[in-house]
This record gives structure tokens, sequence and C-alpha cells, in this order.
């Protein structure tokens, strides 16, 4: 087999490594946009339904306090009715009693405003932030979906020319330039650098020099593995 299989071979490569890192890493950022945005509707979601909880939780307080309110009032009218000491201090711990309980009630008013205050600022943050993600996913998505339709029918026929390829070359060869391509940074058939291989600059020996050039067998490179080729030969 001679070399120019395998050098069409890593050309084919080359195009369809280009394609791929013409994508670049756009997938994967617009999956990690899609997991943020889903997290933030996910967030929004909870927050608005614990911003209605707050107003019923405020709500049922505040009837708490209208009742103890009432409460209060009858018992204050109830002292002047009194007729011992007696009577006077056990109304006055009953409304004692009442007014813990309307303080606890309004303490948690205050904590439940207060936690309605920074939940209802905590959305309106988000929301803005879902605004400016969703836009720029959109851009994304436009973006990837356009370059993988314009590279789609690239793709497919170079895809198509490998496989014809692959059929010229004999399994063990391809094995090894397989193992290489991926371990060589996709660079697997390499040009001679004067007397050096193109792909480490490793030197070569003389006699495989001349062998190369002379394209009377295949070489590849003792210190990285990569294939051996001299440009003349892919000219030829």
């Amino acid at each position: 087999m001679s070399m120019e299989k395998l050098i069409e071979l890593q050309e084919i490569d080359t195009k369809l490594k280009d394609l791929i890192d013409l994508l670049g890493d756009l997938p994967i950022k617009v999956n990690e946009l899609n997991k943020q945005e889903e997290s933030i509707k996910s967030t929004l979601e909870d927050n608005k339904a614990r911003l209605k909880e707050i107003e019923v939780e405020s709500h049922k307080r505040e009837v708490l306090i209208a009742e103890i309110n009432t409460k209060v009032n009858k018992l204050k009218d109830q002292l002047f009715l009194v007729t011992n000491n007696k009577q006077y201090d056990a109304l006055m711990h009953e409304m004692d009693h009442m007014k813990d309980e309307r303080s606890t009630f309004e303490n948690e008013i205050i904590s439940l405003l207060e936690e309605k205050e920074e939940l209802t600022n905590s959305v309106v943050s988000m929301e803005a932030d879902l605004g400016s993600l969703s836009s720029d996913l959109s851009t994304r998505r436009e973006k990837l979906e356009s370059v993988i339709s314009e590279s789609a029918e690239e793709k497919e026929i170079l895809e198509t020319k490998r496989s014809e390829r692959i059929k010229d070359i004999d399994v063990k060869t391809i094995s090894i330039y397989n193992r290489v391509f991926q371990a060589r940074d996709a660079l697997a058939v390499v040009n001679l650098s004067g007397n050096g291989c193109g792909g480490c600059g490793a030197h070569v020996p003389l006699q495989k020099v001349t062998e190369v050039r002379a394209n009377s067998k295949i070489h590849r490179c003792d210190v990285c593995g990569r294939f051996l080729y001299s440009e003349k030969v892919s000219e030829n």
C-alpha cells in the first residue's frame, strides 16, 4: 500500500475535525445555558409560590390580631365591672397573655414582610436575568442551528469519502492510524521537515529519509509514531 491513501485519509480527517472545531464549545454552552434557564425558572416558580404563602400567612395573623384586639377591648370593659382584686388580677393576667400572643403574631408579620421584600427583589432580578439569558440563548441556538445546517452536507460528503478511503487501507494500518490520530492531536500523517519528523521534530535516520522520499515503503517516526511522507509523494 502506498502513502497516498493515508495522506488522503489524513486530509479528510483534518477537514472533518475543522468542521467539529467550527462548532467549538457552542453546543456545550447552549446546553449549560439551557440548564441555567431551567434553574432560574424553577427558582422563580418557587419564590412566587412562597410569596403567595406569605400573603396567606400574613392575612391569617392579621385576622388573629384583630380577634385579640376585640377580646382585649372586651376585657378592658369588664375591668370596670369587677368587685374584687382577685377578679381584677385574673382579667389582667388574661389580657397580658393575649398581648403576648399579639406581640408574637406582630413579630411574625414583620418577619414575613421582610421575607416578602427580599423575595420580591429577587423575583424582579431573576426575571431580568431570565430575559437577558433567554435572548442570549435564542441567539446562540440560531447560530448553532445555522452552523450545523451549513456543515451537515459537507460533513456527510467527507464521511462518505472517508468510508471509501478506509476500504483501500488494510485493517492493521487503519488501527495504528486511529490510535496515533487520537494520541497525537488528530495528526497521524506528517510531511518530512528536512531530515526531521514534521510532527514532533525528531531526527529521522538518513536511510529512512531516503526511503520515505522514494515512497518505497511506509515508515513511521520512531519517537511519536506518526506516519511519514515526503511532500513530493502527495504531488505525484
